[in-house]
């Protein structure tokens, strides 16, 4: 019997295909990741913008409903902004003493399912 020495021509071809699927798969998992961690910046931006928003309008004794748009940081968006978030409200009245906000933050050019809804109430003070 003849002693093998190296690897044969398929077995070099077949490892090569094995660590170049491995490779793209790796390489694939950080572009997704990279995005997922973007969308998850803008979300919890939008999230804080909306508890912002809304303990605003609680502070407020009338408040009514309206919209805005503001930089990350809340402040009014100006044309130099890179990212521009609105703000939307709507106030409904459950009882006479009662109120309902609804506050809607999305990120302009606005993303399909990236916009953030918050709910929350108050009873007014007499």
């Amino acid at each position: 019997m003849a002693e093998s020495r190296g690897f044969t021509l398929v077995e070099s071809v077949i490892a090569c295909a094995v660590l170049a699927t491995a490779l793209l798969s790796i390489g694939h998992l950080g572009a997704v990741s990279i995005t997922r961690v973007a969308d998850a910046r803008y979300r919890t931006i939008s999230t804080t913008l909306a508890l912002a928003k809304l303990e605003e309008l609680r502070a407020d004794r009338m408040p009514s409903a309206g919209a805005d748009a503001v930089d990350s940081t809340g402040q009014p968006a100006d044309r130099g902004s890179t990212v521009t978030f609105e703000r939307r409200w709507s106030i409904t009245a459950v009882t006479a003493d009662a109120g309902i906000v609804t506050v809607v933050v999305n990120s302009v050019p606005p993303q399909l399912g990236h916009d953030v809804r918050l709910t929350g109430g108050w009873m007014a003070v007499r």
